[in-house]
C-alpha cells in the first residue's frame, strides 16, 4: 500500500454545544460512522468536526492533543469549521 493511500480521520461528534463530545481517530470515517449509530434513538449522533491525516501516529497524536483541550476549546474548533453544528458526515 503506498503512502498517499492512507486516510486517518481525527472526529468530534455531537448532537449539540450542551452535549457530551466524542472524540477518536478512525480509519474509514464513514464505515465508523455508520458502526457508532444506536439502534432505536432519535437524535443520532452527528459529525461536527474533523481532520484528515495520512499517517496514523500523527492522527493519534492530535487527537490526544484534542482531548486534553477544555470544553469550550472543542466548541471554538468545532465552531471554526462549523459555526452551525451541522451533520457533516455527507461531505466525506
Amino acid at each position: 500500500m503506498q503512502a498517499n493511500d492512507n486516510h486517518y480521520f481525527v472526529y468530534i461528534c455531537g448532537g449539540t454545544p450542551d452535549k457530551n463530545l466524542q472524540i477518536g481517530t478512525a480509519g474509514n470515517l464513514q464505515k465508523h460512522l455508520q458502526q457508532m449509530q444506536p439502534q432505536n434513538t432519535t437524535q443520532p449522533q452527528k459529525l461536527v468536526y474533523y481532520e484528515h491525516y495520512d499517517r496514523e501516529a500523527v492522527a493519534l497524536a492530535r487527537e490526544k492533543q484534542i482531548k486534553e483541550n477544555s470544553t469550550n476549546d472543542n466548541h471554538r474548533l468545532i465552531e471554526s469549521m462549523n459555526p452551525n453544528w451541522l451533520d457533516l458526515s455527507d461531505l466525506l
